[in-house]
């Protein structure tokens, strides 16, 4: 579900969210700075799966703040409205690692640049252990 978003603002939303390959989270320091990192994801419908080191900012991050923001680089190929879109939403953290379906969906999605870089699956999942759930509470396309 993509709050605040009409039926054709959502398709175009989906579309780009099944197409792109990384988002940006921003989070905020215990200091009120936010923080802004690319990330991989995955879309199920109603909340995002983030996947993270454990000890990286973001995660820390998160123990201070859940509430989150994250958007997808400008579509400048875009035809009318679309080119845009922000989400906020609230962020739990998880111990990870992903397992079963969810893992085959996430190596389906990144398995090709797993194997650019040289890591394994069983490497990944272990380095990239905590997983980040976001589910929207506000959608924006424009």
């Amino acid at each position: 579900m993509l709050p605040g978003l009409d039926d054709a603002a959502t398709e175009t939303a989906l579309h780009r969210l099944d197409a792109e390959e990384e988002i940006w989270i921003t989070t905020v320091r215990d200091g009120g700075q936010p923080q802004t990192s690319p990330v991989g994801f995955l879309w199920d419908g109603a909340r995002f799966t983030v996947l993270s080191r454990p000890g990286a900012g973001k995660v820390r991050n998160l123990g201070g703040n859940t509430r989150v923001s994250l958007h997808l680089e400008l579509d400048r190929t875009a035809q009318t409205t679309g080119g845009v879109l922000t989400v906020e939403g609230d962020a739990v953290v998880e111990a990870g690692p992903l397992t079963g379906a969810e893992a085959d969906r996430y190596v389906a999605k990144y398995g090709a640049m797993m194997e650019l870089v040289g890591i394994t699956r069983d490497e990944f999942f272990g380095d990239y252990s905590t997983v980040i759930r976001v589910t929207p509470t506000r959608v924006r396309a424009y």
